[in-house]
């Protein structure tokens, strides 16, 4: 067998996921090459998805490099989910983790974009900034994490980001530091339909108590808009932004409460 320092060196994405207790989801992760600008697909290696120690499936990567499995969670609550690579000649890379969330269906859904929560100057279609050289992502606002801690009390918060997909790990760490009520973390693809795509993926997948969303662009308030789903927008918002005539502008942090009750 070649030896470590011969093998490529490979980047491993989990993904989060959310589920309904009794209901089939996949469990999905890449394997990528790690280069510096581009990252190749890496397929026909075995991943192994585990939960607590305990194997929950093994399947090949694809010719994308992804891998999925299926898998029916039974008990609502959250779940961690762990993903390594299984023993290989040719490519190295380290264990992974993610979560997943069971959740009840009659409960509402509040869509966050993470980009609403801080203020910095920013294009619509950067998103949060990320930490490219040692810098550190921005705090989220004043009275934004309690706002968020009171409306979890009431609705699953499900949260997207414009990050790249290798950059979840470090939105999840930004996310825990800051003490953001827990829920799913879903990377958009670039484009100004990207949530519109995946609103009418959760759709189709069952998920039809979202109510509206935190949106953090106009792009992601017009997807919500266009949806029959109420847009909230931020009180930080930027006035280069055209938000849609639908979109309600918060005053304070607080009110984010009111518009979702």
């Amino acid at each position: 067998m070649a030896s470590s320092d011969e093998k490529k060196r490979g980047v491993l994405v989990a993904y989060d996921a959310m589920a309904a207790p009794g209901r089939v989801i996949n469990l999905v992760a890449d394997l990528l090459e790690e280069r510096f600008f581009t990252h190749a697909p890496l397929g026909g290696e075995v991943l192994f998805f585990e939960h607590e120690g305990r194997l929950l499936g093994r399947t090949l990567t694809g010719g994308d490099g992804r891998a999925m499995v299926p898998f029916i969670p039974r008990v609502a609550g959250r779940m961690s989910l762990a993903v390594r690579l299984g023993e290989s000649r040719r490519v190295a890379a380290q264990k992974v983790t993610a979560g997943v969330f069971v959740w009840d269906r009659k409960r509402p859904i509040v869509i966050i974009s993470t980009s609403a929560l801080v203020s910095a100057p920013r294009r619509p279609d950067l998103g949060l900034p990320l930490p490219r050289a040692g810098s550190k992502l921005p705090n989220p606002d004043g009275g934004a994490v309690q706002a968020l801690a009171t409306l979890a009390q009431r609705a699953h918060l499900l949260y997207v980001t414009a990050s790249d997909r290798l950059e979840l790990p470090e939105v999840r760490q930004w996310a825990d530091r800051n003490r953001l009520p827990a829920g799913p973390i879903f990377s958009l693809k670039p484009g100004p339909m990207s949530l519109a795509h995946e609103l009418e993926r959760w759709r189709r997948e069952g998920w039809t108590n979202i109510r509206g969303g935190l949106a953090g662009t106009a792009d992601e308030a017009k997807a919500l808009v266009e949806k029959k789903l109420k847009a909230v927008v931020p009180p930080n918002a930027s006035s280069k932004e055209k938000w849609p005539d639908e979109a309600v502008i918060l005053n304070d942090w607080t009110d984010i409460i009111r518009q979702f009750s």
